[in-house]
């Protein structure tokens, strides 16, 4: 299968370092592999998502909403919240290549697998924890299994093995099992402080990655967001320079492609996985965005 998949468009400042990306793999966790063989310096990153990403080779320099740098070693990671503004440094990636991991956590895997260690009873501490703290962050460093498992996602998307994308996904499932057995738990499972307005926004980001197969409304957001609709909609658009309803609309759209990169997928299953009732709707919403039919895109990405 050929690699044409285009990354999330978030302002500009998010595609600084998609140059550097190599590889994105798995079906259902999509991690995506970084490499950087040049001295990088101030590069800007600003994501939607609760975000994990771990160093398997050379070294990272990270200010993360212009606190002081954390440096980041090959086999530690990062758990960023939404929202955050990270500033990143590879000064040494000319003579020590920087390879690295980002993976956009899905609160409703970390809960399943959570429910599967623990029981539902084990949340509610680590959430209050969260909520406590407000952390910024949180930095694990020296974890000898962590490491494990992203030496091994850097073998599979190395070496390109036979169920490639299907290990990838369960290797992703073993990563956050092993941080949460890290002070990161409290971010992992703890929920969005909604007294500010990135908090609420968050929320409402979350939302809407829970509930792309059926029709969202704006008025689901705002109580989400715990805002009033005039202050909602201003900060969203403040946030994502796009309505609501055209951020809901775009994010189908990305979910739609990485569902027809799997040639078992229907053009007519996606739709309904998308929570449309008319799949003529559907084509036209697609091509409406990406130019072509989603069958068309489908044959491209799967030649």
């Amino acid at each position: 299968m050929s690699s044409s998949h285009r990354p999330t468009q978030y302002k500009e400042d998010s595609q600084s370092l998609v140059s550097y990306r190599s590889d994105v793999g798995g079906d259902d966790a999509r991690l995506s592999f970084f490499e950087i063989e040049e001295t990088v310096r101030q590069a800007t990153l600003r994501t939607p998502h609760l975000t994990y990403y771990g160093m398997i080779d050379g070294k990272a320099i990270v200010d993360i909403d212009g606190e002081d740098g954390v440096t980041v070693d090959a086999g530690e990671s990062l758990v960023v919240p939404p929202l955050k503004s990270l500033t990143l440094d590879f000064p040494r990636a000319d003579m020590v290549s920087a390879r690295y991991l980002v993976l956009k956590i899905d609160r409703q895997q970390v809960q399943t697998v959570l429910d599967n260690m623990n029981g539902r009873g084990s949340q509610k501490g680590a959430a209050q924890a969260w909520r406590e703290k407000e952390r910024a962050y949180s930095h694990v460093q020296e974890d000898e299994g962590i490491a494990r498992v992203l030496n091994m996602v850097a073998y599979l998307f190395r070496e390109d093995p036979p169920h490639r994308d299907r290990l990838i996904d369960l290797n992703a499932k073993e990563l956050i099992i092993q941080m949460l057995r890290t002070p990161s738990r409290a971010l992992l499972v703890g929920e969005f402080p909604r007294n500010t307005s990135e908090g609420g926004l968050a929320a409402a980001v979350q939302y809407i990655q829970d509930n792309l197969d059926r029709h969202i409304s704006v008025d689901e957001l705002v109580e989400e967001a715990c805002m009033s609709k005039s202050s909602f909609y201003r900060h969203f658009s403040d946030e994502f320079d796009m309505s609501p309803l055209e951020y809901i609309t775009r994010e189908r759209v990305m979910r739609a492609r990485r569902l027809l990169a799997d040639p078992d997928n229907t053009v007519t299953s996606v739709s309904h996985a998308l929570g449309f009732s008319s799949t003529s709707h559907f084509i036209d919403m697609f091509k409406e965005h990406e130019g072509l039919t989603p069958k068309q895109y489908q044959l491209d990405v799967t030649d």
